[in-house]
């Protein structure tokens, strides 16, 4: 998750910021946040779910055995198949997060 509110947080304190205004930046800016916690952690998650759907008849694998065969099947390119429809739905999930948290933290700031 440290891509994720990084992103947010220096997307947030940028100059785009102000341009897109109080009630878009969010909605942008975690759609951003989405894609930068995606991309770099999505090779890992694809591993992660080829060792959890292994049947258990065949001999058991290892994330470093299945990293190994999905490399020599389909070289880096594999590691990201699927990862379009993961960003659509990451881009709404993670807007919709960060504009509702930036409403209820607008609420909860003192009035000045």
């Amino acid at each position: 998750f440290a891509f994720y509110f990084v992103a947010y947080g220096l997307l947030a304190r940028s100059s785009f910021a102000v341009q897109l205004g109080n009630h878009a930046a969010p909605l942008v800016f975690g759609a951003l946040a989405g894609w930068a916690m995606w991309i770099p952690t999505y090779p890992a998650d694809i591993v992660k779910t080829l060792v959890q759907v292994q049947d258990s008849k065949n001999k058991m694998m290892g994330p470093m055995q299945i990293t190994a065969k999905l490399y020599r099947s389909g070289g880096v390119k594999a590691f990201f198949d699927g990862l379009e429809p993961k960003l659509v739905r990451a881009a709404v999930k993670h807007a919709a997060t960060f504009w509702v948290y930036e409403i209820v933290m607008n609420m909860l700031r003192p009035i000045p």
